[in-house]
């Protein structure tokens, strides 16, 4: 009630400042009044004396008469003098004159008759001797009481009336502090009504435009990776995770699947489009719940008759299984037409490589596909190749005793990945990532760990660590900013975070604003209900929320609002080679149209090139993220 209580308080002051005013004007008035009435007694006598000063006696008559008269009329001293010399003077001493010295009142006058006297009078101010009984202000007494009265009734009903302004009031403050869609709607007690009611429809078109935007978002993004038909992705999608994966030291091999519907156009033409249209999709919702299964794969609609399956961390005999558990799914699938399922699948298998090209990749699972076809009859065929045996081809035994060992002698290491400002080339943090050593003392990113350590159930053991590591971080000397990847079930596990809320608050406020914890973008899509508890606690904390792998698929970007995210890094996919591709350049822009009039900042992760570097910075992403930053970052130093 702040707005009220002012107004209301200004009205008391100004009802109480008038009626002070009135009561001392009243004062000075009468007094003012009484003086002058004094003064005009006074001037009678004067005038008497006047006119007998003009007879020529030797002594004035009045002298006889006047003393009686001056002491009726309370005068303490009278002086007549002619020029300069006194002609008559009166004094009344009494007990009381020095006593009252403060309220004697004197007046001059200079005789009508006789100019050349004057006359000086000495007297008790007409209040002095004044009594003030209760009868003489009880017309004031009544009055004030009347005024207060008045006051108080009008300030209730005051009060009454401003509650609907001040719920207008307190309607504004919640909006100016982003809680908008909780007072979507007014009250129907708000005041004025027309203001009320133009609050709720601009909200509702706010959050009509931000629904559009979000769905103008999605649909950009959908149309640019994604199959209009089955509502996967599409060729670029699947180029673009390619070439993200082997250039992504934390995924040493992989596998690729190419699957063909063989003769599909002649199927058309036996079996009518849309016939043909149904079993395609019932195909690929087949393969979306398969590749569901494996963490971190990419399912495609390559081309109108192909599917492409990517499968990190799947090599040699586990990708010999896979393909056996797909081919016996594919043959038992159940198809709206009638198709012999052993003449319609074909599939192509190559293994890939860190560090390898992506056209060596297809053209080595197009040559598997061929073979497949070749052999007649459906069926695949894996494209063999020399391959180095990946360090994540250990066993869980195996893998567990190297975690355990490393917990025993804290031998986890931690790489930093500078973030540059793209505007000034400022250093605006790292991110931190763990790193090990195997008993051949050979370095294993955490990407390749981290998914093992899943497995054995140690995951949440790193990431305490993780946290505790970047929070001794920013204790020291020069600290900056620092984002830590933690896994979704970390963030959704409330005894761990617990741990990791008691560690935050023993750091000072100032530096926990540093304390950037990222979360992937797939992860918040199918976890957001529970993410807003955990994320709304670290806020309140003072740290920051990161949403990384933005892009990597295709979500509705309401969670930006829904979590207040302070920054949104794009999915080195989208990144690489930018500057050559128009359509990845637009799918980075329906990004940063998600984040306008938000304070939320845009960090491409990847980048690898000044090409790419220079795209993003004209497209007005405000910082990267990548190798090229650190050789950015170098040239800036010397």
């Amino acid at each position: 009630m702040k707005f009220t209580n002012k107004l209301i308080g200004f009205i008391i002051f100004c009802v109480l400042s008038s009626v002070g005013v009135v009561l001392l004007g009243g004062g000075v008035s009468l007094r003012g009044l009484a003086i002058e009435t004094q003064k005009q007694n006074i001037s009678r006598l004067i005038d008497v004396m006047d006119e007998q000063l003009a007879m020529e006696d030797s002594e004035p008559r009045f002298a006889f008469w006047l003393p009686e008269l001056l002491r009726a009329h309370s005068v303490l001293e009278l002086t007549v003098e002619k020029n300069g010399i006194v002609s008559y003077d009166f004094k009344a001493l009494t007990p009381e004159t020095v006593a009252v010295t403060v309220f004697l009142k004197e007046y001059h006058f200079e005789l009508q008759e006789n100019s050349d006297f004057t006359a000086k009078v000495v007297m008790l101010s007409p209040y002095y001797a004044m009594e003030y009984p209760l009868e003489l202000f009880a017309g004031i007494s009544m009055g004030l009481l009347i005024t207060l009265f008045g006051l108080i009734i009008a300030i209730r009903l005051l009060k009454k009336g401003m509650y609907g302004a001040e719920l207008l009031s307190m309607r504004s403050y919640k909006i100016l502090n982003g809680d908008h869609v909780k007072v979507a709607v007014g009250s129907e007690s708000e005041w004025p009504k027309a203001t009320s009611r133009a609050f709720d429809k601009l909200i509702a078109d706010l959050e009509d435009t931000k629904h559009e935007r979000s769905r103008f978002d999605s649909y950009m993004r959908t149309n640019a990776f994604v199959d209009a038909s089955t509502g996967i992705g599409n060729r670029d999608f699947f180029l673009n995770q390619l070439e993200a994966m082997l250039s992504d030291p934390s995924v040493i091999a992989g596998t690729v699947i190419k699957i063909e519907l063989y003769e599909l156009s002649q199927l058309n033409y036996d079996y009518g489009v849309a016939s043909v249209d149904e079993m395609v999709k019932s195909v690929s919702e087949l393969l979306s719940k398969f590749v569901d299964r494996f963490t971190g794969s990419v399912l495609a609609r390559y081309r109108g008759d192909q599917f492409m399956i990517l499968l990190p961390r799947i090599t040699g005999s586990e990708s010999e299984i896979v393909m056996k558990q797909l081919y016996k799914l594919l043959t038992r699938v159940g198809l709206s037409t009638r198709v012999d399922c052993d003449e319609l699948f074909y599939t192509g298998v190559a293994i890939y490589h860190y560090g390898e090209k992506a056209e060596e990749v297809l053209e080595n699972v197009d040559q598997a596909l061929k073979i497949a076809v070749l052999q007649g009859c459906s069926g695949w065929f894996l494209y063999e190749q020399d391959e180095l045996t990946p360090v994540y081809a250990k066993g869980t035994v195996r893998w567990r005793g190297l975690f355990e060992q490393t917990f025993k002698n804290n031998a986890f290491h931690y790489e930093q990945q500078l973030i540059l400002s793209m505007a000034d080339n400022q250093v605006l943090g790292h991110e931190i990532y763990p790193k090990l050593q195997d008993e051949n003392n050979e370095w294993i990113h955490a990407g390749v760990f981290l998914p093992m350590a899943e497995k054995c159930g140690v995951l949440k053991r790193i990431d305490r660590l993780t946290v505790e590591h970047a929070i001794s971080n920013l204790e020291t000397s020069d600290p900056i900013a620092c984002g830590i990847n933690l896994d979704i079930q970390s963030y959704l596990d409330k005894r761990f975070m617990r741990a990791v809320y008691l560690d935050i608050i023993r750091l000072p406020v100032a530096l926990r604003s540093l304390l950037y914890f990222e979360i992937h973008e797939y992860q918040i899509n199918r976890n957001l209900a529970m993410l807003l508890e955990p994320a709304k606690n670290l806020k309140a904390l003072g740290c920051c929320i990161a949403v990384d792998m933005v892009g990597q698929d295709v979500v509705d970007s309401s969670y930006i609002k829904k979590l207040n995210v302070d920054v949104i890094k794009i999915h080195p996919s989208l990144v690489r080679d930018l500057h050559k591709r128009l359509i990845n350049q637009l799918a980075i822009r329906s990004i940063l149209g998600g984040t306008v009039n938000l304070a939320t900042t845009v960090v491409a992760v990847g980048v690898e090139s000044k090409g790419e570097w220079d795209a993003l910075n004209k497209l007005g992403v405000y910082g990267a993220q990548g190798y090229f930053c650190n050789q950015v970052s170098v040239l800036a130093e010397s």
